[in-house]
């Protein structure tokens, strides 16, 4: 009975396409932290509805520019397969998913928001073992625990005795729908990224979920009749600015790098390293928003990053 030997440099690579894929969903968190910022500079006085539909417009366009220099061609070849699952997940994860989460910022505000979010890496790590048997291994499991639990130490944190926000059961249906879209959006992207062509560049997958996220959402807007926001919008160049920097930095870079991480590593610790946000937008905060940075906010990014450094040293 034979064995396959793996050679030192094929296990070297495999080690750095690893690396590369948890440092990319590293990346994914930052980048998330800063776009949500440059979001509320540049939304105010805008409904939600409205800076969806206009970043996502504003991804395809630079992703399609960007897809023709660098390959050559405006609409990627895939097969009819992929593009029905990259689709699925645009419309679920883009249109619908992040309408129910900002939609729940209104509702019961952004912190409980968030700390539903956060369970997006157990709901996607059970999924990823149940669909192609990543099996994580203990410590793995160990580390996603305690990251998770730094991420709902800091935004479980009440900072406010007087809360302009209700936690009632409408308002957490929208947060679980956010939540349960963004798992499903990494899912069926995961099980797209299987199929695709070898020489397929993330950014093809990228292009293909925001082609259909833009679509439904301009459709939805349609049926709805909420196209008069774009007008005023347009017409506001600050608008303009803090939204296409925030296009530019979370749905293009950002999602990107989500691909990129989804290539390389098991979808649970994809998701879990992409969860981070919350604990980026502190400093963040601090710096841009001058709020205090409480001792239980420190405690539990120190915990959540002890977890995140397991997760690459083991």
């Amino acid at each position: 009975m034979t064995g396959v030997r793996l050679s030192p440099r094929n296990v070297s690579t495999a080690l750095m396409d690893v690396l590369l894929g948890e440092m990319a969903a590293l990346i994914t968190s930052i980048l998330w932290a800063i776009s949500s910022t440059l979001f509320t500079f540049g939304g105010k006085g805008h409904s939600p509805h409205t800076v969806n539909r206009m970043r996502l417009t504003g991804a395809l366009i630079i992703l399609s520019i960007f897809h023709l220099i660098l390959f050559g061609r405006l609409i990627p070849d895939e097969n009819l397969y992929v593009w029905l699952l990259l689709g699925l997940s645009g419309m679920v994860g883009l249109a619908i998913g992040d309408g129910f989460l900002l939609w729940s910022y209104g509702k019961v505000g952004p912190r409980i928001s968030m700390l539903v979010m956060s369970m997006v890496p157990i709901v996607t790590g059970s999924a990823g073992w149940l669909l192609w048997g990543e099996a994580l291994g203990l410590l793995e499991i160990l580390f996603i625990v305690l990251t998770l639990t730094g991420i709902v130490i800091v935004v479980a944190e009440r900072r406010e005795d007087r809360s302009p926000f209700r936690i009632t059961f409408g308002g957490l249906a929208l947060a679980v729908g956010g939540m349960l879209g963004q798992a499903v959006q990494l899912l069926l992207a995961k099980d797209a990224m299987m199929f695709m062509r070898s020489s397929s560049p993330p950014m093809t997958a990228t292009l293909i979920r925001i082609l259909w996220g833009t679509a439904a959402i301009w459709i939805a807007s349609m049926i709805i009749r909420r196209k008069t926001g774009t007008v005023k919008a347009l017409s506001d160049r600050r608008f303009l600015i803090f939204i296409g920097l925030a296009t530019i930095i979370g749905p293009v870079l950002g999602i990107w790098a989500s691909f990129v991480a989804l290539n390389s590593v098991d979808i649970g610790i994809a998701s879990t390293l992409m969860s981070l946000s919350p604990l980026m937008i502190i400093p963040i905060s601090w710096k841009v928003f001058g709020e205090r940075i409480t001792p239980r906010a420190v405690i539990g990014t120190v915990i959540a990053l002890i977890g995140v450094a397991g997760l690459f040293l083991f």
